[in-house]
């Protein structure tokens, strides 16, 4: 508590001595040095990784609704101090009323404390799920490899046990599977697709033993800690949270609760691991007599957390009524409870702080654009697109003026060697001058203005993503999208995911401030562009009729 109370007033100092500075106009006050200074607060490791719901994140909130005041944007929320309240549901294990109880054959009875994660998470505080188990070796069907673990095997109804990857190599480092889609770590989605058309009770997803995991722990912390709670936009007419339906679950179990299940019919996981790879042929069997029972308790409780938003007026006797909304995610992971801090520079420190200096330009031109602008800080981003969500729900400026949103969502790396040399998938990161655009299919004098506002910043737009079949589906997996499912017109602008993302290396010494700078000073002038267009930025091709 001392911590963030220190924090609390070097804040109010640190913002006490703005009006002391050199004031530049317009884009020239968009330099390095706020950046970074902005950049070191957000980011620190005192925020333990701003985490929706936590101390840290209450204290960004804090932070850049003092800001937002001491540039003098205008707070439309009830209580006038820039920031929109609302409730996140959260459902967290309870440890102590949870657990896996093994019965073997002779009706001898384990009891097993290990930890475990269910996927997706229950809509009930109270789950039980007991049957019979078939162990199905690497859970893989795949007519490419002639090679079907579920052959000759019922899973319907039973809970089924499998490894993780594929059959590995003698050293356990390469699959003898050339299809990467079966062998990285976490991508379970190509089984689960077959496994949930067979309806089991609930699939059981195990490290298997030439990874050296002995769980989810230890392949990615930050996974185990966002799978152990469940937490979502708490609905006003109902005391539940939104949450998934009632799917068979995938439950990510230690590898000792494998190796208890099966020493209850006399074999172990290594062996059969072994067995499979050696022969590339699938050992799968029902464990006869045994039985399995997987009971989750959940403690719920609400959290209070926040939007912070801020209403620069436009100059225009008419346009002024029509908003342009900037809008960026403060919140991230939090930390990974074994010691390390999401720090989150990029993801999304460096969008937050983008906002502070493009509200501060145009703050500092001799006359405000034609139409308003509004900066929109959202939360709960990382666990559901929530804040946005709410906010387009609950607009603080009526919904049918908001001419456009433009997103910001890491802004602040380019690519390096070490991206490039990086064997994790799905990198998107940008190098040199390119930078990725989402979004502008609703409109196209948004795009327009969008494509003058690269040229004239020398910047080049990557649209590889912009594809509403893109496999990445980027298009839906940031904030902007609660703007476009309300027909409102949308741009996002990002650097793309690197190494790092979600990854305890996204810290501030990461960032490429050339480029951070050049990002920010873009993404203002498109703004810009923007608010002072005479025209109307018409809707042409809204999503509803998508």
């Amino acid at each position: 508590m001392k911590r963030f109370q220190y924090l609390l007033a070097f804040l109010f100092v640190f913002v006490s001595i703005l009006p002391l500075q050199a004031q530049k106009k317009g884009l020239e006050s968009i330099n390095t040095s706020d950046l970074k200074r902005h950049m070191l607060f957000l980011s620190s490791d005192e925020l333990e990784g701003r985490d929706t719901g936590e101390p840290g994140l209450q204290i960004a909130a804090r932070y850049l609704a003092v800001q937002a005041e001491s540039l003098g944007l205008q707070p439309l929320d009830k209580d006038k101090d820039y920031m929109q309240s609302y409730i996140i549901q959260e459902k967290a294990y309870d440890r102590e009323n949870s657990g896996i109880t093994i019965t073997a054959a002779d009706s001898s009875v384990t009891e097993s404390s290990d930890p475990f994660y269910m996927f997706p998470s229950p809509a009930g505080d109270h789950t039980i799920i007991e049957g019979e188990v078939v162990f199905a070796g690497y859970g893989i069907n795949s007519e490419e490899h002639d090679y079907n673990d579920f052959e000759n095997i019922d899973i319907q109804d039973k809970v089924v046990l499998i490894m993780n990857r594929a059959p590995m190599n003698e050293e356990g480092t390469e699959a003898q599977f050339d299809n990467a889609k079966w062998t990285d770590m976490q991508n379970f989605q190509y089984k689960m697709q077959y496994i949930m058309s067979q309806q089991p009770k609930a699939v059981m997803l195990v490290m298997d033993p030439k990874s050296g995991m002995q769980s989810i722990v230890d392949v990615n912390p930050a996974v185990a800690k966002f799978l152990s709670k469940s937490r979502g936009l708490k609905k006003e007419d109902e005391k539940s949270a939104d949450s998934p339906g009632n799917m068979p679950g995938m439950v990510l179990i230690h590898r000792q609760v494998a190796d208890q299940l099966l020493a209850s019919v006399g074999k172990n996981l290594k062996d059969l691991q072994l067995e499979i790879d050696k022969n590339l042929a699938p050992q799968s069997f029902l464990l006869e007599g045994a039985n399995v029972k997987i009971e989750l308790t959940m403690e719920t409780k609400d959290l209070e957390v926040f939007n912070v938003f801020g209403l620069i007026e436009g100059s225009d006797p008419v346009l002024k009524n029509e908003v342009v909304i900037y809008l960026a995610h403060y919140d991230h992971l939090g930390t990974d409870g074994l010691g390390g801090v999401f720090n989150g520079a990029d993801d999304n420190a460096s969008g937050t702080v983008a906002l502070l200096e493009i509200a501060e330009a145009f703050m500092m031109e001799k006359k405000n654009p034609g139409r308003s602008i509004g900066i929109l800080w959202v939360s709960a981003e990382e666990i559901g697109l929530y804040g946005s969500q709410y906010f387009a729900d609950h607009p603080l400026v009526a919904r049918e003026n908001i001419a456009a949103a433009i997103n910001l969502d890491m802004v602040g790396r380019t690519k390096t060697k070490e991206d490039e040399a990086s064997t994790r998938s799905g990198l998107t990161i940008q190098g040199g001058d390119s930078v990725k655009v989402i979004g502008g299919l609703q409109s196209k004098v948004l795009m327009e203005i969008n494509e003058s506002t690269l040229a004239e910043s020398g910047l080049v737009g990557n649209y590889k993503y912009n594809n509403l079949t893109d496999p990445n589906r980027y298009f839906f997996r940031s904030d902007h999208i609660s703007f476009a499912r309300k027909d409102i017109p949308v741009l996002f602008y990002s650097t793309g995911t690197h190494r790092d993302y979600h990854m305890v290396g996204d810290v501030e010494e990461s960032l490429d401030y050339e480029k951070f700078l050049k990002m920010t000073r873009f993404c203002y002038k498109v703004g810009l562009n923007v608010a002072q267009y005479s025209g109307s930025i018409k809707v042409d091709n809204p999503m509803s009729k998508w």
